[in-house]
């Protein structure tokens, strides 16, 4: 996979991720928000983020967004929030579920 130099900084703080969930939860700590924009690869990207809301429990704020999809329709989709009172919650979550 490859990495943007930005996001190559990011891991320096926590350890690279080893799954698609703690993928999803990085961006989240390291942005603040996630979307599907953000992993148009990852097929289950709204399956990652129910995951952390219903199964870990973390607060996550949404925001709906419009967009236009390649074939100029427009499209709504969500913006994934995460407060940063749940920040420290989020990052100890990150330990737990990339061991």
């Amino acid at each position: 996979m490859k990495v943007s130099a930005a996001r190559q900084n990011d891991f320096s703080v926590l350890p690279r991720p080893k799954n698609d969930r703690a993928d999803v939860l990085l961006t989240l700590i390291n942005n603040g928000n996630a979307s599907i924009e953000d992993f148009p690869k990852l097929s289950g990207f709204r399956t990652r983020i129910s995951e952390l809301h219903v199964k870990y429990g973390l607060e996550l704020i949404y925001q709906p967004v419009k967009g236009t999809n390649r074939h100029g329709n427009t499209i709504t989709y969500r913006r994934h929030i995460l407060p940063e009172y749940e920040k420290e919650t989020a990052i100890e979550l990150y330990h737990k579920i990339n061991a």
